[in-house]
């Protein structure tokens, strides 16, 4: 029934800034950008997952997490503070199990890095 992907969408005040945030200080790659309809999509590294975004007046930042893995949570979140990107907190450990940061988007959409500590 279901093919392989994933597509996560969020509201957003402004495209072009949510679009700069996404390519620019995440590294992924605009796959789609429509002005006009204030529709825009990014392909991130992920195989098959992508996040759409749409243009909208009003936006109550989502309080559940995409999460990214990354292969070194500490350069992962110290690359991605001098770029700009704020963090909520510190890294937090699960001992055996997972590493995790949690940081916003320009709208405050809450996003989150994971490093596996043990194979799933």
């Amino acid at each position: 029934m279901y093919v392989p992907g994933l597509t996560v969408w969020y509201s957003v005040k402004d495209i072009d800034h949510t679009l700069a945030f996404y390519t620019e200080k995440l590294g992924f790659e605009l796959l789609y950008h429509d002005q006009e309809s204030g529709i825009t999509m990014v392909k991130t590294n992920t195989e098959n997952c992508l996040i759409g975004f749409s243009a909208a007046d009003s936006v109550v930042p989502s309080t559940s997490s995409t999460v990214f893995d990354v292969e070194n949570m500490e350069l992962a979140v110290d690359k991605l503070k001098k770029d700009g990107v704020t963090f909520i907190g510190e890294i937090e450990v699960i001992p055996d199990f997972v590493k995790l940061a949690t940081f916003i988007d320009p709208d405050g959409h809450s996003l989150m890095l994971s490093e596996q500590l043990t194979e799933l």
